[in-house]
């Protein structure tokens, strides 16, 4: 798909000219549409894989997003029973 050399096609003649050129589109449609199912593949196998993920990495934003905040208070705000050294995971 890219540089196409039609210099032998005005040496045919003109029957030989008109199956050149129905065969040319005819590969260049086919390799179009193949190339344009491999790309459709390949998005829908990048979707599946950040849809499988999602959950798990909203989930990390979120605790970066409240660790940020936490860090941003003042050391007088911040107590043990708001701040525990420890979260408990169930």
């Amino acid at each position: 798909m890219g540089d196409y050399d039609f210099d032998g096609a005005n040496d045919l003649e003109d029957i030989e000219n008109i199956v050149y050129w129905i065969c040319w589109l005819l590969m260049v449609t086919i390799t179009c549409i193949i190339f344009l199912n491999f790309i459709i593949a390949e998005a829908s196998n990048s979707y599946s894989n950040v849809m499988a993920t999602l959950d798990a990495q909203i989930l990390k934003e979120r605790a970066s997003l409240i660790k940020e905040a936490e860090e941003m208070l003042p050391r007088r705000v911040k107590n043990a029973t708001m701040f525990p050294q420890y979260i408990v995971v169930r």
